[in-house]
């Protein structure tokens, strides 16, 4: 069975802190072969990569959610690392506003020999627009309400057909063989006379679905991209203790988040980019017990899926 493994690298908002790094996502997809996934690259994040033991040259793609510098000042190192490491593929990066991505990448001396490819993220409007598409899987993004142009990603594993042992049993058929390469392929065989439909046969397996939100407000697109995921990994920059207000900086609040649970169904929600003025992680566990569905996100958290 094909497994998705999340490693939250960084989780602070604007500033580092002792505890917390600037935002990373790094993402491990293994099904008949693995894929690697970035999504945003702080500054640091090459290093942070080292302390949760994983590995930045099998990173296939980059996904930059905004050019605000706590979400890609890592950038650069990373990818110049990768040069002195002798990476040959090339490294796809996304990213709204891409052409920001070549002034940065071409401000020094570099000595790589691989290509760079990079692919703009529509940052207006109100579609999801596929980005990656595989056998196995998908990722998506949606414009999100940020201060400047910036979008969300959904890394979506597709449904499997599955051969129900149980229903060919009562039907009579062989365990295994070649007539079920076929059935799939075509939706239906005929077997020893018989007409054989693949739905007669079937069970569907649902594709897990896993949501970086990015720096957003809780708007429209973000509820429809988060809706029925299995994790979302959520901007909760503010916790409201005892009346707290804050200026509108285009982010969410921990009133904002249980407004949007409200309104969508999530398996699991990791509150991330937290403000360095909550220096209290056992007042933040606190906040949020009676809510099973909500964790607050550590540097190198680790999450199967």
């Amino acid at each position: 069975m094909a497994k998705i493994e999340v490693t939250i690298l960084g989780t602070t908002a604007g500033v580092p802190t002792r505890e917390r790094a600037h935002p990373a996502i790094y993402l491990v997809y293994r099904g008949g072969e693995e894929f690697c996934y970035l999504f945003d690259c702080g500054e640091g994040t090459q290093r942070q990569i080292l302390f949760a033991n994983l590995n930045f040259m099998k990173i296939n793609e980059i996904f930059i959610t905004h050019w605000h510098g706590d979400h890609y000042l890592g950038l650069p190192g990373l990818v110049d690392t990768m040069g002195f490491e002798n990476r040959k593929e090339p490294l796809t990066i996304f990213a709204p506003d891409v052409k920001r991505a070549k002034a940065l990448l071409n401000i020094g001396y570099f000595s790589r020999e691989f290509k760079i490819i990079l692919k703009d993220v529509p940052d207006k409007g109100k579609s999801i627009t596929q980005l990656v598409d595989t056998d196995d899987f998908k990722i998506v993004s949606t414009p999100v309400e940020h201060f400047v142009p910036a979008v969300g990603y959904a890394f979506l594993e597709k449904d499997k057909i599955l051969i129900d042992k149980e229903k060919i049993r009562r039907l009579g058929l062989p365990d295994k063989g070649i007539i079920y390469r076929e059935i799939k392929e075509k939706g239906r065989v005929i077997f020893k006379g018989k007409e054989i439909k693949l739905e007669n046969i079937s069970k569907v397996r649902k594709g897990k679905k896993v949501v970086y939100s990015g720096d957003t407000r809780i708007c429209d697109n973000l509820i429809k991209l988060a809706e029925n995921a299995d994790l979302l990994i959520q901007d909760c920059t503010y916790f409201n203790f005892d009346g707290e207000s804050f200026e509108d900086y285009g982010h969410a609040s921990f009133e904002d988040v249980l407004g949007m649970m409200k309104k969508i169904k999530v398996k699991k929600i990791i509150l991330t980019h937290i403000s360095r003025r909550y220096k209290d992680k056992e007042k933040l566990k606190k906040m949020i017990k009676i809510y099973p569905d909500l964790e607050i996100a550590e540097d190198f958290m680790k999450i199967s899926v």
